[in-house]
């Protein structure tokens, strides 16, 4: 056994974690479902070899004098369950399928004690399976999700002929990483953050409930289609103006967080991959990080103006996107609130994971099985999927504490009424949008 220290994106992690438990883990899910003659065993192997050769992936936490350090276990599998569900009417597998992974993608897990990976099969059919693989958010991110997904299907393969994987070797781990991240020179880039973000006054959105004491984390989310014309003007405003479609969509989101607060200094979020080096791209850990971007909305700017301010944030922001966001919360001495997060309420994230498609693994077909949303420790978490084909989803997860669904679905709409004058107008003063609002 390994005893390593937490990376300090962990450490931040942890403590979201434990300050904001609510009644569900983050938890990070692939589900899959499976059609046609699946070899059962080769598939429980193919997920035994990439669990063992991660080691985020055989990692558990803890406790030495009230400090958490993670113990990294030797390669051991992971044994795969395999519910049947044949027994059941034809007719009630799919909904015992749901409520099944549900509960394994929506459960409060204790750091210390509790498997914090897990792998589940069930079986609705001889040739139809739903595969449900879980972990939680201290040890891994989204990239994650996507090198699991794509070495499993390399495993799967290898293992219906009874070898291993040819999968190119790992030359570092997740540990390495954290020892990396700990010996780099930060100074200069945690001295911008601490001039960027000195004084930024928390965001007071109204809301329709009076903010709890301590943070619910219990969430709902809204979803809306935006058009493939809005999209394609989205993206020709991009071009015009040298930035990119996530500056434009990101100003417009700016827009909306001033109407409804009478703010123009604000902090959103928005997630970054912090695989700073090549060698950590094939790796499973937690290397995501969190950028508090400045919003700069006063003296009543075009929508252009804007655009420029929040490209330059944005740039900025990216060059120095290595610092974790615990240091410079900490260098900040932002005070601890259990009732909201810190620095920022609002995320803001462009996702380039697809909507569920179908695919070929073998002779088995592979698509998505929807598992529901991922629970939110903010107030607002707004992402933006790119749909060439069919323009934009927009999705928001909010705190069902402090906000309704009918105003989540106005914001939605005003978002999207926004988002066409800009495109339309982008020299046009924001308070003359304001003044054509609705």
């Amino acid at each position: 056994m390994r005893h390593l220290p937490l990376s300090a994106l962990q450490q931040r992690f942890w403590y979201l974690c434990t300050a904001y438990p609510g009644d569900a883990s983050p938890i990070l899910v692939l589900n899959w479902r499976l059609r046609g003659p699946l070899d059962v065993p080769a598939w429980q192997a193919a997920v035994s070899a990439v669990v063992d050769r991660h080691e985020s992936l055989r990692t558990g936490f803890v406790l030495r004098d009230g400090e958490p350090v993670q113990v990294v276990m030797p390669p051991a599998g992971i044994d795969t369950e395999v519910i049947d569900l044949r027994g059941l009417p034809a007719d009630e597998r799919e909904g015992r399928a749901a409520a099944l992974l549900s509960d394994r993608t929506h459960r409060l897990l204790d750091l210390t004690a509790d498997p914090l990976v897990g792998s589940s099969l069930l079986r609705l059919a001889d040739d139809h399976h739903v595969w449900c693989f879980t972990m939680h958010h201290l040890l891994a991110d989204g990239a994650s999700l996507r090198i699991v997904g794509r070495e499993i299907r390399a495993a799967y393969l290898a293992a219906l002929d009874g070898a291993k994987p040819d999968l190119p070797d790992l030359e570092l781990q997740y540990g390495d990483f954290a020892q990396w991240q700990s010996e780099q020179d930060q100074a200069g880039d945690l001295a911008y953050w601490r001039e960027r973000l000195a004084g930024a006054p928390p965001l007071e959105l109204p809301t329709d409930l009076p903010r709890p004491p301590e943070k619910s984390a219990h969430s709902a989310e809204h979803l809306r289609q935006l058009s493939p014309e809005l999209a394609a003007q989205v993206v020709e405003l991009s071009r015009k103006a040298r930035c990119t479609p996530f500056m434009v969509l990101l100003a417009a989101l700016q827009v909306l967080l001033g109407e409804r607060s009478g703010q123009h200094d604000f902090c959103v979020g928005t997630p970054v991959a912090g695989r700073v080096r090549a060698e950590f791209e094939p790796v499973v850990g937690l290397f995501a990080n969190t950028l508090a971007l400045r919003a700069d909305l006063s003296a009543d700017p075009s929508f252009t103006d804007l655009l420029k301010r929040t490209r330059n944030s944005v740039i900025a922001g990216l060059q120095r996107q290595s610092v974790p966001l615990g240091r410079v919360i900490a260098a900040l001495g932002v005070p601890r609130d259990p009732g909201r997060t810190q620095l920022f309420d609002v995320v803001f994230s462009m996702r380039n994971d697809a909507p569920a498609s179908v695919s070929q693994l073998g002779p088995v077909q592979v698509e998505g099985f929807p598992h529901g949303h991922a629970k939110v420790l903010h107030d607002l978490v707004f992402d933006i999927w790119r749909l060439d084909e069919t323009g934009l989803r927009a999705g928001i997860r909010y705190d069902t504490a402090l906000f309704r669904p009918d105003t989540v679905d106005e914001l939605a709409r005003r978002y999207e009424q926004i988002l066409t004058a800009v495109v339309a107008r982008p020299d046009g003063r924001l308070s003359a949008l304001a003044a054509r609002r609705g």
